[in-house]
């Protein structure tokens, strides 16, 4: 091995440990001790993680759910100004996904989006995670009435009866979207 190659090699496995954080199973305070009040979310394979939150499904109780709050795990991808990261992930500003339809964001937001999708016009290919297994029928119409209304939206509410409704019909959805499935819905319900 040349010497350029060892070299490369050390770097890579330094930045794996660094990147996992060096833990393995011997490391068992570090592999085992997650602090409670992390709020960061990260992603699992296709499932978005909030540390704390419990799984809700169709039966949670959210009621008084607050849609502002809950958008904070939306944020780090769609931001807070609603604005979206240029050539990452859409705006929720304006969106004709969201504002036109809302079964079309509900169920978006159930199981997730992935593959090529314009929005105002501006083409994003990223994947958006699901959150129906994390979050109530109620907690979701707040989250999208929030949006619908936020970031210069003018949208009506969701319901947790809409959830509920389109949960029931698309529960046979085993993986996310594509939007080429959910593109003829963004005008009919408007």
């Amino acid at each position: 091995m040349t010497r350029s190659t060892v070299a490369i090699l050390a770097l890579t496995a330094l930045s794996l440990a660094a990147a996992c954080g060096g833990a393995d199973d011997r490391d068992s305070q570090r592999a085992v001790t997650t602090p409670e009040s992390q709020s960061v979310m990260y992603f699992d394979s296709t499932v978005a993680v909030i540390p704390g939150a419990k799984p809700a499904g169709a039966g949670g109780a959210a009621a008084g759910a607050n849609g502002a709050d809950i958008f904070t795990r939306c944020a780090a991808c769609h931001q807070a100004s609603g604005l979206g990261v240029p050539g990452a992930y859409p705006p929720l500003a304006g969106s004709e996904w969201l504002n036109n339809n809302p079964e079309v964001p509900i169920r978006i937001v159930l199981h997730g989006l992935q593959g090529p999708i314009t929005v105002k016009g501006t083409s994003f290919n990223n994947a958006m995670t699901p959150f129906g297994d994390q979050l109530s029928d109620a907690e979701i119409a707040a989250v999208i009435s929030y949006e619908r209304s936020s970031f210069g939206n003018h949208s009506s509410a969701i319901t947790a009866e809409q959830v509920k409704t389109v949960r029931e019909a698309t529960k046979s959805q085993t993986g996310p979207w594509n939007p080429k499935d959910l593109q003829g819905m963004i005008n009919a319900g408007k």
